[in-house]
């Protein structure tokens, strides 16, 4: 199982995810695997759906925090995305984390 980090992301007008800012991680080093890159909501729907586990990062006082994971989401017009798995948390919702320009 591959596990990614989701650090910033883009919402559209409804608050949306639709691209994210992410990258794979070395969790016995707890660092970056490889660069982060930009990806649509798509390839991250996808690696979610083959298993792979994806995190959010919230800012904090000394970088990034990983907390909660996401799941893939499915709407009624067939257009698939990703949300915060579970329920609401304060400060740790998808409009907390940092923005990718639009």
């Amino acid at each position: 199982m591959t596990v990614h980090a989701v650090s910033k992301v883009r919402l559209d007008k409804d608050g949306r995810i639709t691209a994210v800012y992410w990258g794979r991680v070395d969790t016995h080093r707890n660092e970056w695997a490889e660069p982060e890159s930009v990806a649509p909501v798509a390839t991250v729907v996808a690696a979610v759906l083959a298993g792979d586990s994806v995190f959010a990062l919230f800012p904090a006082m000394h970088g990034h925090l990983p907390d909660r994971r996401f799941v893939a989401v499915d709407y009624d017009n067939g257009w698939q995305s990703i949300a915060l798995e579970g329920a609401p948390t304060h400060e740790r919702e998808v409009h907390d984390m940092d923005r990718l320009a639009p």
